[in-house]
């Protein structure tokens, strides 16, 4: 334990070894850590301060071909509408967090035959003041992000 109630941790594997300063909410560490590793995380990981990723960056990404509820925890939607129209159902804005994106491209190329709309889980969750956006040229993709209350932007 340090002075301040904070606590040093060590975990040594093989030669390699990890220090982790716990103090309240913050943790530090010296190498990787992994989070939600087989799971849904359940709080978001809040970095402050400048970020250094040393590899690629490799982003949730569903395919879907029917209509879907798009989910706090999807970044890419990529749909295709071969089969079909479809629909796309944004989460409520109260359950995303302010400035959390999403990324919805037509796959499949066909949207100028088989629109894909997108719309908010209420009337009251609008995107750009519109209850609704339609996709209607084939390839074409949107990106999206909220405020985290009630409105949808397309950016």
């Amino acid at each position: 334990f340090y002075g301040d109630g904070s606590k040093l941790t060590g975990i040594s594997a093989a030669g390699s070894e990890i220090f982790t300063q716990i103090n309240g909410t913050t943790a530090f560490t010296t190498s990787s850590v992994t989070i939600g590793a087989n799971t849904t995380p359940s709080h978001p990981l809040f970095v402050s301060g400048i970020s250094h990723l040393s590899g690629g960056v490799i982003h949730k990404r569903v395919r879907k071909t029917a209509n879907y509820s798009v989910t706090t925890s999807d970044y890419i939607i990529g749909v295709d509408t071969t089969g079909g129209t479809l629909r796309l159902t944004l989460p409520a804005a109260a359950s995303a967090l302010d400035g959390q994106t999403w990324v919805i491209k037509d796959e499949g190329g066909n949207a100028d035959n088989n629109n894909v709309t997108i719309t908010g889980s209420s009337d009251a969750d609008t995107i750009e003041g519109q209850k609704e956006v339609v996709l209607e040229s084939p390839n074409t993709s949107l990106q999206l992000y909220c405020d985290g209350t009630s409105k949808y932007f397309i950016f």
